[in-house]
């Protein structure tokens, strides 16, 4: 259980949130939350000296103003914190609640209890990622789930009828809690594993999610390219309008071909076929 230090971003005026957190994702933060006059930005503590905080407070934009305060998180099991702020939330027919809310009433429902692990399906990006994974026909596909966090990604696309999935994490507790929310519905056949993407080459996928932040996808997006099957789809959320141009540049000089844009609340999600 990794200790964290959190960043949280006060912003004034609040209309200025999205132009910020925008700003932000260009740093190598882990993870980010964003509530109605602030953002918060997570890094394991052990990576805390990748973070220019000076950096970035030079927010380059003018009429804004940001203040800061840092606080480091001991390892723990989050389940308090979820359940106090976790809700079920609706994404067209489909249900995402935790084990402790009475069943959906939506034709389709999947059961998340977070724990220590981010992607509950509340952030804007995994809401995204999930109506692009409901609008494509997975009967049959293979289906790479790039950081799968609690496995809400891999998990919705085992019941839309993948017959082969695969969650990769870098944390054994996300794999641990993925684990636990694929047996919560139902499902015992998602190979959930802290294998490396290069170990991965020989394996072509019909349909890779990658919902991270808009460094790791730069980084990986030709690893992601060499692993996608002739004619399969890509789909990539964790960051705003602002990163569309300079992530689809990189997908098109890897031979990808855009073929669709989600987005809600600045957060995109993008989508290309090889």
């Amino acid at each position: 259980m990794n200790p964290y230090r959190a960043y949280h971003f006060s912003v004034f005026p609040t209309e200025k949130l999205e132009l910020v957190s925008a700003w932000l994702t260009s740093f190598p933060y882990e993870s980010f939350e964003q509530t109605e006059k602030s953002i918060h930005a997570y890094v394991p503590l052990s990576e805390v000296d990748k973070i220019d905080v000076d950096a970035c407070l030079s927010i380059p934009f003018d009429g804004v103003e940001v203040t800061l305060h840092t606080e480091d998180i001991a390892g723990q099991n989050w389940n308090e914190v979820w359940e106090e702020n976790f809700h079920p939330i609706l994404v067209g027919d489909w249900t995402i609640r935790a084990s402790f809310h009475p069943p959906a009433t939506t034709q389709y429902e999947i059961v998340i209890d977070p724990k220590m692990s981010f992607g509950t399906g509340h952030h804007a990006t995994t809401q995204l990622m999930l109506q692009a994974l409901i609008s494509l026909d997975l009967t049959d596909k293979s289906v790479l789930d790039m950081g799968t966090g609690t496995g809400v990604l891999a998990i919705a696309a085992k019941k839309l009828g993948a017959e082969n999935v695969l969650g990769l994490d870098i944390e054994d507790w996300c794999i641990a809690n993925a684990k636990e929310n694929a047996s919560k519905n139902g499902i015992s056949d998602i190979l959930f594993t802290l294998e490396s993407l290069p170990s991965l080459a020989l394996h072509r996928q019909e349909l890779i999610v990658a919902n991270i932040n808009r460094n790791v996808l730069l980084d990986h997006l030709p690893e992601y390219a060499k692993l996608l099957a002739k004619g399969g789809v890509l789909l990539l959320s964790g960051f705003h309008q602002e990163d569309v141009a300079i992530l689809t540049e990189l997908a098109q000089k890897c031979g990808l071909l855009p073929a669709g844009q989600f987005s809600m609340f600045g957060w995109v999600c993008l989508k290309f076929i090889n």
